[in-house]
Formats: structure tokens, sequence, C-alpha cells
């Protein structure tokens, strides 16, 4: 394992992180509000056979994963995809994918704070002032929580992670528990292009578990904490997602028409104290998520200003709470900034089109670091390149799957980035 020994302030880092606390973050940072509107999603696409595509969307999360778990075995430094990315390639190279890295994390906060309101409003009516409001709250707070310090977020992370799968798992036990009652499902292969299109919808919410490796210098053992907790919790969250789309697609009928198709089918399954359960679930799920990633986030920041490739302001350590405040504090900011101004499907698609590049990154830094750090890793891929390879594949091939304004969105940001880059550059030669 390559460890820290350079000084350059990850050694005041707190490990404080155990396994449950990475399973934990897995989960969390997989299972976000997606998954209550995803069903419907999945069986307007392929109806019956939607379930297959959650096994298929996981064996493709599998081998990014494995990427991501073999790399994080080497390692004990906080980063994640950037530092693999900053021991493979050039500076510049590095940058890009660290910046899509951090670009992904902070979208797909904004993505959900700005979603939030939606799930309250099952509740109480809100005006288009207080849903802002709400907004802006539910990310100072967190911000507010992480800046505290690791142990305070790591045990929040927790207690999210078991209250967003309480009301999932209650569905999925009350609806095999009368599965019986339903005719069987029909299932009739569908055609390439409907099947391709919603495992790509899948592996939107199947992402997350690449932010887990990045608070390494924060976690307990983590050349073996990070392997076993992303197994555990991807693992687990396959079958999570697998079982939800089997029971909603059997006892829903007409599933595709709702707009939240958990809470409808919690709503025939056990009435409305059901369909309250899974809207609360929404809200938790969210906030749960929110957590793990602005846990994570602001550390990426934190690991480009070590590597001088982000002003060095970021990578100073609060004098009290040992966390990366100021880094904390302009991921919020810009997080709230994105999520007023922007819209759910715009920062969805941004997200996931920078994850994709950060996974094309990360399988090929590992191809290049196997014949560069002739040491063995805590834990190593079998099948030799095959897995990396795989993903490069498959990345390569959802990437090719957006539309031309998709693509027009992502260049912009990797042009903004490659500004701040120039930027941070020309300020370190004055």
């Amino acid at each position: 394992m390559t460890s820290n020994s350079s000084g350059n302030n990850a050694e005041h880092l707190i490990r404080a992180i155990g396994l449950r606390g990475i399973v934990a973050l897995t989960i969390n940072g997989i299972i976000g509000g997606g998954i209550f509107a995803l069903p419907a999603s999945a069986a307007a696409l392929l109806g019956n056979f939607s379930p297959v595509a959650f096994v298929a969307a996981g064996f493709f999360a599998i081998c990014i994963l494995l990427c991501f778990v073999e790399l994080g075995s080497r390692y004990d430094r906080t980063g994640g995809a950037y530092l693999y990315a900053t021991e493979a390639y050039p500076p510049i190279v590095s940058f890009l994918i660290g910046w899509m890295y951090f670009l992904a994390r902070l979208t797909s906060t904004a993505a959900l704070a700005g979603a939030l309101p939606s799930f309250v409003e099952f509740f109480v009516p809100l005006a288009p002032v207080w849903q802002k409001i709400l907004t802006i709250t539910a990310l100072a707070l967190l911000g507010l929580v992480n800046i505290r310090g690791v142990k305070i977020s790591s045990r929040l992370i927790n207690f999210f992670a078991v209250a967003k799968l309480l009301p999932l798992t209650l569905l999925i036990l009350v609806g095999l528990f009368v599965l019986h009652r339903y005719p069987p499902l029909t299932l009739v292969a569908p055609p390439i292009e409907p099947f391709a299109r919603t495992v790509l919808l899948a592996m939107y919410v199947f992402s997350g578990f690449e932010i887990v490796p990045v608070p390494a210098a924060e976690i307990v053992r983590p050349e073996i904490t990070v392997p076993r907790g992303l197994l555990i919790g991807t693992g687990f969250t396959i079958l999570i997602y697998f079982l939800i789309q089997v029971v909603s697609v059997t006892v829903t009928p007409g599933l595709a028409s709702y707009k939240a198709p958990l809470t409808q089918t919690a709503l025939l399954l056990m009435g409305t104290r059901g369909a309250i359960l899974l809207s609360a679930g929404a809200i938790v799920s969210s906030l749960g998520t929110m957590m793990a990633v602005i846990l994570v986030g602001p550390r990426i920041l934190y690991a480009m200003a070590i590597g001088n490739q982000m002003p060095s302001v970021f990578k100073s350590i609060h004098p009290r709470y040992n966390t990366p405040a100021l880094a904390i504090i302009l991921f919020i900011v810009l997080a709230m900034v994105i999520s007023l101004s922007g819209s759910f499907t715009m920062l969805a698609t941004l997200s996931a089109m920078a994850r994709m590049l950060t996974y094309i990154g990360t399988a090929g830094a590992l191809l290049i670091l196997r014949r560069k750090l002739p040491e063995k890793p805590a834990f190593r891929i079998a099948g030799g390149p095959l897995i990396p390879i795989l993903t490069i594949l498959i990345s390569a091939g959802l990437l090719l799957a957006a539309t031309k304004i998709q693509w027009i969105t992502g260049l912009s940001a990797v042009a903004v980035g490659f500004l701040i880059y120039g930027f941070t550059l020309a300020a370190r030669r004055s």
C-alpha cells in the first residue's frame, strides 16, 4: 500500500470511519432519491422485463467498482479517482479527471437539493420562495455538520443509511409476502435498444460508490476497509434495486404512469400509512445521499489543492474540527447557486457524463499503475486486464449514447475546468 508520507496536511486528518461507516457511505452514495422515481421510467421502457435490466446494470457497476477497489487497496490518501489519476497521468489529464470527479459530486448534490422540496410537498404545500429557502437551509445545515467533524458526519450517514432502508425493506418484504396473489410476471426478451436505454437509466442510480475511497486519510485501515465495505454495500444495493422493481411491476398496474411509483405501490400494499412512510423515505434518502456526497465532494477539492492544481487555500484544515472547512464552504455555496439556477434533468445529465469520464480515467489508471507499481496490492481483480478494459468500453458506450445537447453541456463544463486550471497555474507562477 502506498501511504501518505509527504507531509501535505493529510496526516492531520482523523481516522474515524470504520467498516460500518464505509458500508453506510456506499449505500448512501448509491441509493438516493432516484430510486423512488426510477421504477416507473424502467417499466415504461421494458415493462415486466425491467428487473432484468437492473441485474445487468448491477453487473456493469460491479466491473467499475472492482477497479476502484483494487486502486483503493493501494492508497490511504485522500482523493479517490483524482489521486489515482495523479499517479498515472500527466498533470493536465489528472486535473481533468479530478475536475469532472468534483463536478459530478457538486451537480449531484445540487440536483438532490433542488428536488427535496417536491418530496416535502407530499406533506406540506410550499410556495416557490419557501422551496428555495428549504433547499438553501438543507445544504447549509448539512455543510455545517460536515465542518464540525468527520465523526459526526459518519454517525449521521450511518443513521440515514438505516433510516432510508427501513421503508424500502418494508415495501419489499410486504410485497414478497403477498406476491403469490398476483399473476406471475411474463418475461419476453425485448429489442436491444430499449433494453440498453433501460440499463443506461439504471446505471445512473447505481453510480455513487466511487465517492467512498475519497476520504481514505480518514478511514481506519483503508486498504482492507474500503474493498470490503464497497463490495458489501454495492451487493446489497443491487439486491434491493432488483427486488423493488420485481414488487413494483407485479403489484402496481400502469406503473409507468406514476410520478411517485413506490408511493403508489406502498399505497396498494399498505394503505395511506405505507404511502406516507415511502414519501418520508424519499426525503430521508435524499438527505442521506446529500450528506454522503457533501462529506466527499469538498475533499476532492482539498486533494486537488494538495496536488497544486487548485488554490492552496483549499488545503487548509480547521484548527479545531480537523476538516477542510474552506473547501466544504465553497462546495456548499456552489451547490446552493447551481441548485437554484439549474433544472434537475440538466444537473443529472452533467453529473452522469462527468462520472463516465471518471470511470474511463480510473480504469485506464489501473492498467497503467499495475505496470508502474511492482508491489502487489491488498486486493487484485482476477482476469488480468479484462475488467478494466470492459469498464472503459461500457463507459465510452454510455457517453456515445448522449445527445448533442448533453455533449455541449459536458464540453462546456470541461472548458470551465481548464479555465480554472490555467488561472491556478498563472497564480502559482506570479
